[in-house]
């Protein structure tokens, strides 16, 4: 009687996987996410072909079929992601309905259902020629698989208020510009600065073309007010780049933090912490992937560093024997606790997440953190008698 259930939860555990990975990507996901992403710019590059006539009376129809298999492929895209959305970890608390309403309001799944809108216009209005160019906002889908245009959607959107100043004193330098424009040469080119409109268009010339303006100013005051403009103008793109840049930085620093601090929480070393500690290990703390057969250590190098494996596995040959180090195991403690060479050879069975501890941080970590201290030296003392 439970089996069934039981079977549709873990195939709906299994498309969210897939659809919704994690950092830890597997092939399936990989094959799913380059299967829509080539759908995606194909649909794209009919559409702007399609606006061609030529190609639109030889390949239109082709071309149409083509996006009837992208909108297809898209709404099994759209409704997997709705139907597994009890699975994402931040909605598991909530009803399947709820998760799915929740889920729905996404900005990446509104974007999904706006992929889907073109060919519902496209049906209430076939002979609009312009509803094609509609198609072009699948464009967007592709944020979902660039992390860098992700960020940047979220800074955007954290850095609105800054943003939003930026353009209201590019519109007062604008306008002030216009004005003292068309104050200082309206009269002497009536055609050109004669109105407000017409000197707006020139302001805004000058600020974005850095210059490049069609007017030339022809009095002293012109002038003046032509190079002040430029150098304004200078200022107000500089201004909202250097605040995307900050926000962009600021961006990764907190992404990596959680995610190490994610891993740090993982390791059983410190399960005894608490949240001020781990984030002061986050601090010295260096997350590293290393890919299935990388030599982490080799025997006879110098300690420099003790590694904690967050997740993955490595096997460790001493040379007298072989054995494996899982997710929360440590390795390369006894190097720096005895200050001898490496003792074993040390290679990454799978790709594998870990976390660097300096050593000299290792040392500073001791004097903070006994406790800690003094598990290291316990498990130490227990690899070495095993080993031995």
């Amino acid at each position: 009687m439970n089996a069934k259930p039981e079977s549709s939860q873990l195939l709906r555990q299994r498309a969210f996987q897939i659809l919704e990975h994690g950092r830890r990507r597997e092939p399936a996901s990989r094959a799913v996410d380059l299967i829509l992403i080539i759908l995606v710019l194909a649909n794209v590059a009919g559409a702007v072909a399609e606006t061609i006539p030529e190609i639109a009376a030889r390949y239109g129809a082709a071309l149409q079929a083509l996006d009837r298999l992208c909108v297809l492929v898209f709404a099994v895209e759209y409704i997997a992601r709705i139907w597994a959305a009890p699975e994402h970890p931040m909605l598991r608390q909530l009803s399947p309905a709820a998760a799915r309403l929740r889920f729905a309001v996404t900005p990446l799944m509104v974007i999904d259902a706006l992929a889907l809108l073109p060919l519902l216009l496209e049906l209430l209005f076939p002979q609009a020629a312009l509803i094609l160019l509609t198609r072009l906002v699948r464009f967007l889908k592709l944020a979902r698989y660039s992390p860098a245009l992700a960020t940047i959607g979220r800074l955007i959107a954290s850095e609105r208020r800054s943003l939003l100043a930026c353009v209201v004193i590019f519109t007062g330098v604008l306008l002030a510009a216009a004005a003292a424009m068309h104050a200082a040469e309206g009269a002497e080119q009536p055609d050109r600065l004669g109105d407000m409109p017409k000197a707006i268009w020139w302001a805004a010339s000058m600020l974005a073309k850095i210059g490049g303006g069609e007017v030339a100013p022809v009095t002293t005051l012109g002038r003046i007010i032509s190079a002040i403009t430029v150098m304004l103008g200078i200022g107000c793109f500089a201004l909202p780049v250097a605040i995307i840049g900050r926000g962009f930085y600021e961006e990764i620093r907190r992404r990596d933090f959680v995610v190490t601090f994610a891993m740090v929480a993982r390791v059983p070393l410190f399960s005894g912490l608490d949240a001020a500690s781990i984030a002061d290990l986050v601090g010295i703390l260096r997350a590293r992937t290393v890919p299935a057969a990388t030599i982490i250590i080799r025997k006879g190098d110098r300690g420099d560093a003790m590694y904690l494996i967050a997740s993955g596995a490595v096997e460790v040959d001493s040379g007298a024997a072989k054995f494996r180090l899982g997710e929360g195991d440590f390795f390369g403690e006894m190097a720096l606790m005895s200050r001898d060479p490496r003792s074993a050879t040390i290679t990454a069975v799978k790709a594998t997440d870990l976390l660097v501890l300096d050593a000299d941080d290792f040392r500073r970590l001791l004097d903070r953190l006994p406790e800690v201290g003094a598990q290291v030296a316990a498990i130490a003392r227990d690899r070495l008698a095993a080993h031995q």
